[in-house]
């Protein structure tokens, strides 16, 4: 996607917000937890922007972790596989991270709450929201206007049968849920003690927080 002129601006520089929030907020945890590493793009980056002596990364993919694996040279990096609702989530860490991955967890509430959880008093939690304000802009540019549009279709007849069967009948993508920009950070501000940092671009929002120590 960064690869695309139209979009990979935005990647671009969301990413360099993650990277300035860890250095600002993280260069002397002694551990990270990251939820939903993926392929570990964020991960690598908390091994190289922090003195953390252990980073725990946790995901439900195990092709994920594998590549995770590969791709991150660090000699406390321990990969966990699991659900971040169903199963048992590491022990909460001074400074906890979700990149890319909290808008497809479920409830947007209910997963920063959980996930505020997870952070140590006084600790930080750094993330990011895709968000509703341009995601038909988004899709457009990512698969064209018919790609676009054949992918509304099959999520709206998703929707229906999901609704139909009461829940028996869901797809992958059933979890995720979009906000505008503007109600992320009063979301935050019930959610955290303090909020450090919000910044908006214009497909997602990056965020600082703090649990009172």
């Amino acid at each position: 996607m960064e690869a695309r002129p139209d979009i990979g601006d935005d990647f671009r520089v969301q990413k360099a917000r993650i990277a300035d929030y860890l250095t600002a907020y993280g260069a002397d945890v002694d551990r990270v937890l990251e939820i939903a590493c993926g392929t570990g793009e964020f991960t690598a980056m908390a091994a190289e922007l922090t003195k953390a002596g252990r980073i725990v990364a946790t995901d439900i993919s195990e092709h994920a972790l594998r590549r995770a694996g590969a791709r991150v040279d660090h000699p406390g990096l321990e990969l966990v596989q699991g659900d971040f609702w169903t199963d048992d989530t590491p022990a909460p860490a001074p400074l906890v991270m979700c990149v890319d991955a909290i808008h497809h967890l479920g409830d947007v509430r209910q997963v920063l709450k959980r996930m505020s959880e997870l952070v140590e008093p006084g600790g930080t939690f750094i993330g990011n929201l895709w968000t509703l304000d341009n995601f038909h802009e988004y899709q457009r540019s990512r698969n064209g206007p018919v790609g676009h549009l054949g992918r509304c279709a099959l999520f709206l007849a998703n929707a229906l049968a999901m609704n139909v069967s009461r829940g028996r009948l869901r797809w992958a993508s059933y979890r995720t849920q979009l906000l505008r920009s503007r109600q992320v950070e009063p979301l935050l501000r019930e959610t955290f003690d303090e909020v450090l940092d919000v910044t908006a671009t214009r497909y997602f929002v990056a965020f600082a927080c703090r649990r009172a120590g």
